[in-house]
């Protein structure tokens, strides 16, 4: 089974401070110490057979121009040979992502939610536990994403579909927000290049966007057009990384999981508190636009023969406790959307009122998020419900 990772992945991430975290990664990734380290590129994807591959910020003008004398043909073979992602969008961390999805097989068990689910479920640690009970291999791929309401996730699952990547099993992360408005998806990301290409132009869009969208999947030189130095690092023969450093402190792993430093519980306070000074966030609310997109999404992964379930993610205790003493009965509704967004789709719910005595110094990246040793204590809490390891186990 490709890219198994292995128990001895886990172990160092849970010990090491930033300097440590980045040492393990390296090793796990294949990716050289060199390639890794801080350097004047904020961001970039390097490459696991040399060199590095500097890659312009979403959203700002690229550093180059596009080499004159490339054809779609060879962007056709570079992105066959992995040395370009089928088609640009809004992040190097989603692209990278979603890439690795696609080149190395359908993993077991698909994960998909937002940036609580991508930071708050430690892939290697879930595996590892379903495997024990499975009495084989299990491959578990951290699919969830910054920003993602239903709509980028339902992009995921068009991804695989036109791959043929899909998993056994999905596991959908329900996060306070999830059921609201998809205003990311519908401004930004159906708008990328990878959006035409997967999801098509027969949209309710303008005489121009329709034009955009069409262009975007028929030439391969306009649909790279924001990208300009990854086409030249294609040319130069530099393949894509399955590891891409968001900066110097954080990196995106191979099996999806984005790995940031993490805080002390008087930290995780102070942060909480924090946000707190800029007004209670109001309550959390379901809108129709996430019912349908969700059950869109449901019913897609369905039709192919994929076992659904999800479950509660929270927020750590101190911000929980923050939203709770600000608007009493905040985690009630908190909970209440999500059972509701579940049964619009009829999907099993596992529900989580709070994170379990594991969470400490060191389980959280900030107010909202966790950090690898508290996603790999999660995962643990997550395979240890009554009915969630076994419904995943009698799927595979």
């Amino acid at each position: 089974m490709p890219h198994l990772l292995p128990r001895s992945w886990v172990a160092p991430l849970r010990a090491a401070a930033v300097a440590t975290l980045t040492a393990a990664l390296v090793a796990a990734c294949g990716v050289s110490a060199g390639k890794l380290q801080a350097d004047a590129e904020p961001a970039s994807s390097t490459s696991s057979t040399g060199g590095q591959s500097p890659t312009p910020t979403p959203g700002t003008t690229p550093t180059g121009q596009m080499p004159a004398d490339v054809t779609d043909e060879q962007i056709e073979q570079w992105i066959a040979d992995n040395r370009l992602a089928e088609a640009p969008t809004h992040g190097m961390a989603f692209e990278t992502m979603v890439n690795n999805l696609w080149r190395d097989g359908a993993p077991d068990v698909l994960l998909l939610g937002d940036s609580m689910t991508q930071q708050g479920v430690d892939p290697a640690t879930l595996g590892d536990t379903l495997a024990e009970q499975a009495g084989q291999p299990v491959r578990v791929f951290n699919a969830a994403s910054s920003r993602a309401r239903w709509g980028v996730n339902r992009l995921v699952v068009r991804y695989a579909e036109r791959h043929e990547v899909l998993p056994k099993v999905a596991v959908i992360g329900i996060s306070t927000r999830a059921a609201e408005g998809d205003l990311f998806y519908r401004d930004e990301v159906s708008r990328e290049p990878l959006s035409s290409v997967v999801e098509g132009c027969d949209r309710d869009w303008s005489s121009a966007e329709e034009q955009r969208c069409v262009r975007d999947r028929e030439d391969l030189l306009f649909r790279f057009r924001s990208r300009p130095d990854q086409v030249a690092q294609a040319q130069a023969g530099v393949e894509l990384s399955h590891a891409y450093r968001v900066d110097a402190d954080s990196i995106l792993r191979p099996d999806g999981y984005l790995a940031h430093p993490s805080m002390t519980v008087a930290q995780v306070e102070k942060t909480s508190d924090q946000r707190m000074t800029r007004g209670f966030p109001g309550y959390p609310t379901i809108h129709d636009e996430a019912k349908a997109s969700f059950k869109e999404m449901v019913g897609l992964l369905r039709e192919h023969g994929v076992t659904v379930l999800a479950f509660e993610i929270p927020y750590p205790p101190p911000h929980q406790a923050n939203l709770e003493a600000a608007g009493r009965g905040y985690d009630a509704k908190r909970q209440q959307s999500a059972r509701r967004l579940a049964a619009s789709a009829d999907v099993p719910l596992f529900e989580v009122d709070r994170f379990g005595d594991w969470w400490s110094d060191g389980s959280s990246r900030d107010a909202l998020h966790l950090a690898p040793e508290g996603a790999a204590g999660f995962a643990r809490q997550l395979a240890g419900m009554d009915g969630f390891s076994e419904t995943i186990v009698d799927a595979l």
